[in-house]
């Protein structure tokens, strides 16, 4: 490949490189990126440069912007590959015999890549092309995902303007108006405007929400996605669910062993023990006289404990109890 072709090459991949760079940033901002972080991060995810803020955080906070940035760290590492295997062979085919032939070349493929970036940078461009990828990434998302599509307009001092696209509603506004969700006692985000069916909407107290509206809101990111998104509706999901076997955990178990009338042979596994319990002996405790509650035996680990007077029940122990069902019920349970 003689020295003219590299060259054009290069401009041309120059070209697809920047153009990629501000897809990729668009594709960001999309998922809710500022565009200020989007435009800075895009450059240092695309051109593999290492550079990290505090802003990076930011991109590694949901599943489809590491998604995106995965895919933009390799397809930008393909294009540096191919720039610097161009670069070396334009360079090994340079001949001083045609040098006025390769500058003629040069400066004609220089001066057409400045104009196109001359005119990429013209606002009415610029714009275009954004909002041509815009539209087409946010039926691709939304193809792709379930989840409500929240973009970041603008920032104010920790506060913003956002965009919400309703893929599904959330469970603060399903069946309810805008005045029955609390939604701005609860969470401070207020509902600026209403899109839908590509009609703006009049907002009164009594408006509910419907799928595939487009929701103009104000207030904190971390609200506005703690109400409108999946993800967040799963990590509380499970929070809950943790929340919940943490406090199963808590509770004795017992364990119908037989019964005898009004009496019953019960196994009690001790994960907490009654608070009228801790720290006193049987004797201090007069579990049997208070209750008519005998433990048989305990075991602690793989040990069988001497039960006697002096005796102390520890959390973890298992008991093997003898007594009214109730009071044994009503002492470990209750």
């Amino acid at each position: 490949m003689d020295f003219g072709l590299s060259l054009v090459l290069i401009l041309v991949i120059l070209v697809i490189y920047i153009v990629m760079i501000n897809i990729f940033s668009i594709m960001l901002r999309i998922t809710g990126v500022p565009a200020s972080i989007a435009g800075f991060q895009g450059i240092s995810l695309f051109t593999n440069c290492g550079y990290t803020t505090n802003e990076s955080e930011t991109i590694t906070s949901t599943k489809l912007r590491r998604k995106i940035a995965l895919a933009c760290m390799i397809t930008g590492n393909f294009f540096s590959v191919i720039i610097v295997s161009l670069i070396v062979n334009m360079i090994s085919h340079f001949s001083v015999e045609n040098a006025k032939q390769t500058y003629q070349i040069a400066y004609i493929a220089i001066g057409i890549f400045v104009g196109a970036m001359i005119v990429f940078q013209l606002p009415p461009v610029k714009r275009t092309f954004s909002k041509t990828i815009q539209i087409i990434v946010e039926r691709r998302i939304e193809k792709k995902s379930k989840d409500n599509v929240i973009t970041i307009i603008e920032n104010f001092m920790g506060e913003a303007v956002i965009e919400v696209y309703v893929h599904w509603i959330p469970e603060i506004l399903y069946g309810k108006t805008i005045h029955e969700s609390k939604i701005k006692a609860e969470y401070n985000i207020n509902i600026l405007s209403i899109k839908r069916n590509k009609r703006m909407i009049d907002i009164t107290r009594n408006t509910q929400m419907e799928k595939n509206d487009v929701l103009l809101v104000f207030g904190t990111y971390a609200a506005v996605r703690e109400v409108f998104s999946i993800e967040a509706a799963h990590e509380r999901k499970l929070a809950s669910e943790e929340a919940s076997k943490s406090l199963t955990k808590s509770f004795n178990e017992l364990d119908l062993i037989d019964n005898f009338n009004e009496n019953a042979m019960v196994e009690v596994h001790c994960r907490i023990v009654p608070f009228f319990l801790e720290n006193k002996t049987l004797f201090e405790s007069n579990l049997k006289d208070k209750f008519g509650i005998n433990i048989i035996f305990i075991k602690r680990g793989n040990d069988i404990i001497e039960v006697n007077k002096d005796t102390i029940i520890r959390t973890g122990d298992m008991l093997m109890v003898f007594g009214p069902f109730q009071a044994i019920k009503n002492v470990f349970i209750y």
